[in-house]
């Protein structure tokens, strides 16, 4: 868990995505799958009125993935990126994988993202999720824990402004190698998104939406004011009347909004949205669903 817990500044300031079409569509070009539509987990022709990914956290780990928050820099593509990735590996655990689960260093992936991919091309804080994404499958990710040196167990601003500054030091990369995320691909509506949830991969949402800091009496944050963030969708639910929301999990801490976490019982560090503003964020055409095997198998065997 982030080591910060009382932040004196708004967050809403220390967001960090960059928007950059050219570089999305240059790493979508390197994929095998470019977008969810080209994926055989786009085939699935029933979905659950539900999918919880917290709830493979609750199966794996006996308890919801801990909060972060992400500090007074602007690393949110690697929160959001990293807590995908997570919820991706876990649905593989729960549907009798035998991957093990371990936290991982957002610092490592935001160094990497910026440096490695991005050749140093943004100037401040930041990165393109895309970039993110394009490190996690071609270098991997880092473990949070001690080596050498270079003490990763609890997430350091600093260590993650040097890492974003100067890149991903060698001893680093070359542990990041023997965990690579094996396929990404490129979400761009709503109902790719339920399908990609629906089977168990989770998501990185990057676009220039806000929200309220209050949710209501079912979880939900009215959108609100402009954000170029990135955060991670971790389920949906569809109500009898047939309206359709979608969980995001944000990385400013626990405290950043109040109200009850609504349906399903997720953490406090997030909040549900309506539908059609995911899928208006999700238009901005810089969102990744991961998968920690190769390609993205049509599946429903994890607990939703």
């Amino acid at each position: 868990m982030s080591a910060i817990h009382d932040v004196e500044f708004d967050m809403a300031e220390l967001c960090g995505w960059h928007n950059d079409p050219e570089a999305v569509q240059s790493v979508a070009a390197l994929q095998p799958f470019p977008s969810f539509g080209n994926t055989p987990a786009n085939e699935i022709s029933t979905l659950p009125k539900q999918a919880f990914l917290w709830n493979a956290a609750k199966k794996v780990l006996g308890t919801l993935l801990p909060w972060r928050n992400q500090g007074s820099i602007g690393s949110c593509v690697a929160h959001g990126t990293n807590r995908a990735i997570l919820y991706s590996l876990l649905c593989e655990i729960a549907s009798g994988s035998p991957e093990k689960y371990a936290a991982i260093a957002e610092e490592v992936t935001y160094g990497g993202s910026r440096v490695e991919i991005g050749r140093k091309r943004i100037r401040g804080d930041g990165s393109v999720g895309a970039w993110a994404a394009e490190f996690v499958r071609q270098y991997g990710v880092v473990a949070r824990g001690k080596y050498g040196k270079y003490d990763l167990s609890v997430y350091s601003e600093s260590t993650c402004r040097s890492f974003g500054d100067n890149g991903v030091p060698t001893e680093l990369e070359n542990v990041a190698k023997t965990h690579p995320v094996k396929t990404i691909t490129k979400i761009s509506t709503w109902e790719e998104a339920k399908k990609a949830l629906a089977q168990g991969y989770g998501i990185s949402v990057c676009s220039n939406q806000g929200f309220s800091k209050v949710r209501n009496q079912n979880g939900v944050a009215a959108p609100q004011g402009s954000w170029a963030h990135c955060m991670c969708l971790a389920g949906y639910i569809t109500l009898d009347d047939g309206t359709e929301y979608g969980r995001i999990d944000n990385s400013w801490g626990p405290n950043y909004f109040s109200g009850p976490v609504g349906w399903g019982e997720p953490g406090p560090e997030g909040f549900w949205a309506q539908s059609k503003i995911i899928h208006k964020m999700l238009q901005y055409s810089d969102s990744w669903a991961f998968s920690t095997v190769e390609g993205f198998p049509l599946r429903l065997d994890w607990v939703i």
